[in-house]
């Protein structure tokens, strides 16, 4: 799946501070997950999950782990 197919639930994400998992999430990752909806021009991307808290993102701006637990394992294979 990439950004644009996942928009909504990256919206959602900001929208309820919560993962898709029910976890809460950081200020930290809201600000992450703004800046992957802003980045238009990179939409074509894949996103992620992390297999720990459950936050989808960017597979842009996850480098050293999940922006919003840390966690450094993430899947692509995300189904909606």
């Amino acid at each position: 799946m990439n950004i644009e197919q996942a928009r909504q639930i990256l919206k959602t994400q900001i929208e309820l501070e919560k993962t898709p998992k029910g976890r809460p999430i950081t200020q930290d990752a809201i600000l992450h997950l703004d800046a992957s909806l802003s980045d238009e021009k990179n939409f074509g991307n894949d996103v992620i999950q992390c297999l720990g808290c459950g936050m989808v993102s960017s597979i842009l701006l996850v480098e050293t782990g999940c922006p919003n637990c840390g966690c450094v394992d993430l899947e692509t294979d995300i189904s909606e």
